[in-house]
């Protein structure tokens, strides 16, 4: 996840709360957000759906979002 979604993501939504529906432990979600981990796509969709839900956002969040390739610069 790029920086600046990973910051949005922290100061609008309890990470918990997002874990919880998502139906995975928190721990879990730590490394899909700090790109230790890359989800499935289905769970990727489920996390965005979730996060906009809980942001009060249409569209802000996306699966590509959560998706990484494990190998990102230090500016994304």
């Amino acid at each position: 996840m790029k920086k600046y979604k990973q910051q949005s993501l922290k100061e609008m939504v309890k990470l918990n709360v997002l874990a919880r529906l998502c139906e995975i432990q928190p721990s879990y979600l730590s490394k899909i957000i700090n790109n230790h981990v890359n989800p499935s796509q289905d769970l990727a969709e489920r996390l965005a759906v979730a996060a906009n839900i809980l942001c009060g956002s249409a569209d802000y969040f996306t699966a590509a979002d959560f998706m990484t390739t494990l190998k990102r610069g230090k500016d994304d």
